[in-house]
């Protein structure tokens, strides 16, 4: 809504889109706003259902939704990445995948947090184990797909990579991507203990962010090479 400060330019926007009805209906941009508004909308309610005890709040159709409205808006976000067709790095069809495995990395780590500060029940994190294999696991492996064909692909995508592995957002890549997001999750889930838990769920919560970031950041418009 802030806009760089100028706050008026959404809502004006909007409104002269509604005047005119002038909306792009096929634009990811206005997809997913469309998804996140919903999913505002659809959270809150589930989560006031829940502070007041009402069963309608955990019933499966309301739950499967929210669920269903989260894994569009995450992708979408990765969507909205491919269009930038200036920047080769990010127009690869990996991205939204990788943003969804990476936000899946983020709810095992917060349901393990939950769990080790005992604010959920003894028998709902049997299964957060195995999920954490699996998702870590794709995680990595989109990860790493991702980079060896940014590499192999035009002159703008191969700098993008090469920024992530030995550039300036190496660090940021390898700390906290891979180090963070993938190692120190698998890591403390060979411990199996609440501390070592928390502790995972903390870093997938960073590494996810720190994925993020370094993709952004590595982004290289290709070289415009003029024909002699």
């Amino acid at each position: 809504v802030s806009h760089l400060g100028r706050i008026l330019n959404l809502p004006a926007a909007a409104f002269n889109a509604l005047i005119h009805w002038s909306f792009g209906f096929t634009s990811w941009m206005f997809i997913g706003i469309c998804i996140l508004a919903v999913l505002c909308v659809v959270t809150v309610l589930q989560a006031w259902l829940m502070t007041k005890g009402s069963a309608l709040g955990m019933r499966c159709g309301l739950l499967a939704f929210d669920a269903v409205l989260g894994v569009a808006a995450t992708a979408y976000s990765g969507f909205l990445l491919t269009q930038a067709v200036g920047v080769p790095l990010w127009t690869t069809a990996a991205i939204p995948v990788l943003w969804i495995f990476s936000g899946l990395a983020c709810t095992v780590g917060l349901i393990e947090i939950l769990a080790a500060a005992g604010k959920l029940d003894a028998e709902s994190p049997r299964w957060l184990h195995a999920a954490g294999w699996a998702v870590h696991g794709g995680e990595a492996f989109v990860l790493f797909a991702f980079v060896l064909t940014a590499l192999s692909g035009t002159p703008g995508a191969a700098a993008g990579a090469e920024s992530l592995i030995s550039g300036s957002t190496s660090l940021l890549f390898w700390g906290g991507a891979v180090g963070c997001g993938l190692l120190i999750p698998c890591i403390t889930a060979c411990l199996k203990s609440l501390p070592a838990a928390a502790l995972g769920g903390a870093a997938a919560l960073i590494g996810a962010l720190s994925l993020r970031a370094a993709i952004l950041f590595a982004g290289t418009f290709d070289p415009v090479i003029w024909p002699l």
